[in-house]
């Protein structure tokens, strides 16, 4: 069975993407090991710089507070955009798709861990579309790939996780990254 593991930081944004390489996608093959030696050695590769996605847990652990993580059966939790567009929680739904402001304009469809960031000034939205949030109304929702028992999942995500995070986030005047990945 596929899982969505869920990690949460509180961060400052902007001291994270003050440092060298840290916008773009996990490249397949590039050991995390390598990609922190080139990066503390100072030694970037300019034409890959993508590969430094994969710090981002550490980075965001070490530079920032983890608040927590959870795990999610399934796949294709993306689609929850589209549910929280539907029930007219528009902060859900850009906190689900803000993609990380990847340096010089740089864009990646694909990041993988896929990291989300929250600045603070857009968690008051955020808590205000949880609270007014009926779990009960998500698994009357399904897309394509996400079934009544995946939203139902996603319910006890958005009541026991997600408000807990974004509270201590914006308490503490930090950015939420979250950082969803199918793989451990």
């Amino acid at each position: 069975m596929a899982e969505q593991y869920v990690a949460a930081f509180a961060v400052d944004a902007a001291l994270l993407l003050r440092l060298p390489g840290s916008g773009g996608a996990g490249l397949p093959g590039i050991h995390r090991s390598a990609a922190l030696a080139e990066l503390l050695s100072g030694r970037l590769r300019a034409d890959t710089d993508s590969r430094y996605t994969a710090l981002l847990p550490a980075l965001a652990g070490t530079l920032g507070t983890p608040l927590g993580e959870a795990v999610l059966a399934g796949r294709h939790w993306d689609e929850l955009t589209g549910v929280f567009c539907t029930l007219g929680l528009p902060a859900l739904a850009a906190l689900w798709s803000r993609r990380w402001p990847w340096p010089d304009g740089a864009t990646d469809d694909r990041p993988w861990p896929c990291p989300t960031l929250t600045p603070c000034t857009a968690l008051p939205g955020v808590l205000a579309d949880l609270a007014a949030l009926d779990p009960g109304a998500l698994p009357g929702h399904p897309t394509a790939n996400l079934e009544e028992d995946d939203l139902e999942e996603a319910a006890w995500f958005l009541t026991e996780h997600l408000p807990t995070w974004a509270s201590h986030a914006h308490a503490h005047s930090l950015d939420l990254l979250l950082l969803r990945d199918g793989a451990r």
